[in-house]
This record gives C-alpha cells, sequence and structure tokens, in this order.
C-alpha cells in the first residue's frame, strides 16, 4: 500500500469526513422529517418516516465516532471534558461548545423520540422533537466556523444548500399548517 492511502485514513482525514458525514445525515433526517409532514409526500410517507430514523440514527453514531477520534487525534488533542463540558476546551472554545450543546440537543431529541414518547404524550413531545433544529443550527455553526474545509467551494456548497433545503421545507410546512388552520375555521362557520 502506498502512503496516500493511509494519509486518506489518518485521523485528520477521518474526523473531516466523519464531521461532514454527520452533518448530512442529520440534515437528510431533518428533511424526511419535515418531508413526511407535507402533503406532497403523503403516499411516500413510511419511506419518509423510516429515512428520518435511519439517517438520523446512523448520523448520531457518526457524531460519536467523529468524538471518538477527537479524542484520539494528537494535532489538536481534545479530552474528554472538553467535549462534555461546553465551552471548556482549548481549541476554538465557543464554536466547540456549540457542537457540544447541538450533541446534548440531539441526543435529547432521539432520547424522547425512541424511548419516551409514548409516556411524554404527543404534544409535549412534538415540542421537544422541534430541539432538533437548534441542534442543526449550533452544528452549521460548529461546522461552519470551526471546520478547516469552510474555505473550500465544495463545503460552501454543501452548507449553503442545506440550509436552503431546510428553510424552504419549514417554510412549507409552516404555510401548510396555516392553510390547513384557515381550512378548519372556514369550515366551522
Amino acid at each position: 500500500m502506498n502512503s496516500d492511502f493511509f494519509d486518506l485514513l489518518s485521523t485528520w482525514n477521518l474526523i473531516r469526513v466523519s464531521g461532514f458525514l454527520s452533518y448530512f445525515l442529520l440534515t437528510f433526517a431533518i428533511a424526511a422529517g419535515l418531508m413526511n409532514r407535507l402533503l406532497c409526500f403523503q403516499k411516500q410517507k413510511p419511506l419518509m418516516i423510516e429515512l428520518h430514523k435511519v439517517s438520523g440514527w446512523t448520523g448520531l453514531l457518526t457524531i460519536i465516532f467523529h468524538i471518538s477520534l477527537l479524542l484520539v487525534d494528537e494535532y489538536v488533542p481534545y479530552s474528554i471534558l472538553d467535549i462534555v463540558i461546553p465551552f471548556s476546551a482549548d481549541n476554538d472554545p465557543v464554536f466547540s461548545g456549540l457542537g457540544t450543546i447541538s450533541l446534548y440537543l440531539f441526543l435529547v431529541t432521539f432520547a424522547t423520540s425512541d424511548f419516551l414518547m409514548k409516556k411524554l404524550g404527543r404534544t409535549l413531545w412534538k415540542k421537544i422533537h422541534f430541539l432538533v433544529i437548534p441542534a442543526w443550527i449550533l452544528m452549521v455553526l460548529h461546522g461552519i466556523f470551526i471546520g478547516t474545509d469552510t474555505s473550500q467551494t465544495w463545503a460552501a456548497f454543501v452548507y449553503v444548500g442545506s440550509i436552503i433545503l431546510i428553510m424552504l421545507l419549514l417554510t412549507f410546512r409552516y404555510l401548510e399548517s396555516q392553510l390547513g388552520s384557515t381550512k378548519r375555521k372556514n369550515a366551522s362557520f
């Protein structure tokens, strides 16, 4: 094997790849979750729900891999306390901390969705589940400001494209909910 192959598998490259992969998977999970609620995707609802779950859990596992690599990296070392206590890292404490808070919000969302949804009731669960949006926003900020690839054109395309996608889906979901409440009000007269 030549050294280029091993360079691709360096801790540094795996940290970068796992960061972007988790970003992609969690963005995809959020998009599938939002699409699941839109009228135009109702025929694909079972598929959207499955994509939402699988990409979400895979994204969370990829974050755990990303964190594990940070713990063994020798170039920019992180301790377990740097990772679990927001804003305590020596390396870019603000944006490292936003990544930590993002992780916690994702963990709350996942735990309540798969383990506590029935106990919480639909209304409370739904409110907690929407913590995924601030978690995602913090993940975007973490990636843009601490990521070393942010200045690359392809990375800018990934960030801008995902932000536009999620904003459009949130807008469509909001507009559909407003249209639905207007129709319900008119039907009651």
